[in-house]
């Protein structure tokens, strides 16, 4: 037996006690008084201590909706948990594809039915594979949410796309440019759009992620062990940690390093005549403001045009950086660490069939360097 009480969603103000009583799970709202919900709660568990439910005639239990619950899931555990970026998706998805669907629906009597027909209307609907399992994921984060909780006795989501064999798909097409399409890029970019190309030739020469090279600031640059600290990442107006909340260092090549002189030299003074003294301290800006990663993209996608480059995403770049350095023969693990990815595997697993085979004539030297004597053959039998 448990009677509990909890501000739902967090921050509303809004009180509900929670009653977990013989395998039966009720929740009640109050509302916005505190103390009246705990005066409610010591009532109903004195109640059911006798064995009474009076209390909570049907008529007057409320049992939390979907879209309730889910909403709790996101502020309770989505927001402070996990990137800001994942939480307004997650959340964005949520309002066009699932609460007008089962929103309304009491989250105790969602059946996996119900589930798996939602999948399969979005679907027909044309929605891409990964949509599907974005859609499935917000909906089994709050079910797994209400199962911590007791509300439910088991998740209804687990293992439904595997069954209608929806799931992602785990291989990742690389296809970079080689060395000639970067300076091709390079230049292009130098002589139409001057004033990013310190940018793209960072992004080229260090494989890191948009959000990471939009957040760099001047005070992460080592001029004299030629790294750059990479320890946070900027999206729509906010700086937040890593894609992995992880900090590492990442080296600079000696063209990278000379052309952020220059940029710094020249950000120095444009700093002094506009009376500031001291430059902005982010390094690629625009009026003095951290550039947004949509209008980069935009650049990105004019340059191609320009320099009439197959179309691409700005994030092959740092797959062309990975590549790059592979096909030169530089170790996994080095490559790993300077992406920053959470394990070599992930790094194997995305460019592994571009790691260079190694000689054929490697295998010999494994065999003895001496003579290999000759094996013993069977005694020839003589006839009588």
């Amino acid at each position: 037996m448990g009677v509990k009480v909890r501000e739902r969603p967090t921050g509303s103000g809004v009180y509900w006690v929670f009653i977990d009583f013989q395998g039966e799970r009720k929740a009640k709202k109050i509302g916005k008084n505190k103390k009246l919900a705990m005066d409610i709660a010591k009532k109903i568990e004195a109640k059911l201590t006798l064995g009474d439910m009076g209390l909570l005639e049907k008529e007057e239990t409320v049992t939390q909706d979907f879209e309730t619950y889910a909403t709790c899931w996101l502020e309770d555990y989505i927001k402070p948990l996990r990137r800001e970026s994942t939480y307004e998706r997650y959340g964005d998805i949520l309002k066009r594809h699932v609460f007008p669907e089962i929103g309304k629906r009491p989250i105790a009597e969602i059946r996996r039915v119900e589930i798996r027909n939602l999948i399969l209307r979005k679907k027909k609907a044309k929605l891409s594979r990964s949509m599907l399992c974005l859609i499935r994921d917000v909906i089994s984060g709050p079910m797994g949410y209400a199962v911590d909780e007791e509300l439910i006795p088991g998740n209804p989501v687990t293992g439904i796309l595997k069954r209608l064999q929806l799931e992602r798909d785990k291989r990742i097409t690389v296809e970079p440019m080689n060395e000639q399409e970067v300076e091709l890029f390079l230049d292009t970019c130098f002589r139409h759009y001057r004033e990013h190309w310190e940018f793209f030739l960072c992004a080229f020469r260090t494989g890191m992620r948009l959000g990471e090279l939009l957040g760099l600031k001047w005070g992460d640059i080592d001029w004299n062990q030629k790294f750059i600290r990479v320890e946070r990442s900027y999206k729509l107006g906010r700086f937040n940690k890593t894609k992995t909340g992880k900090v590492r260092r990442v080296d600079m090549s000696n063209q990278l390093a000379s052309g952020l002189k220059q940029l710094l030299t020249a950000r120095k003074k444009e700093a002094l005549k506009a009376g500031l003294g001291e430059p902005v301290d982010s390094i690629f800006n625009r009026d003095g403001k951290p550039i947004e990663q949509n209008h980069i993209r935009r650049v990105f996608k004019r340059v191609l045009v320009k320099a009439g480059i197959r179309e691409m995403r700005l994030h092959d770049i740092r797959h062309t950086f990975a590549s790059l350095l592979l096909s030169q023969g530089e170790s996994p693990v080095y490559v790993k660490e300077q992406l920053g990815h959470s394990s070599i595997k992930m790094t194997v697993d995305i460019y592994g069939h571009l790691i260079p085979g190694s000689n054929r004539g490697a295998v010999n030297r494994l065999d003895s360097t001496q003579p290999s004597a000759t094996y013993p053959q069977p005694t020839k039998r003589q006839k009588p």
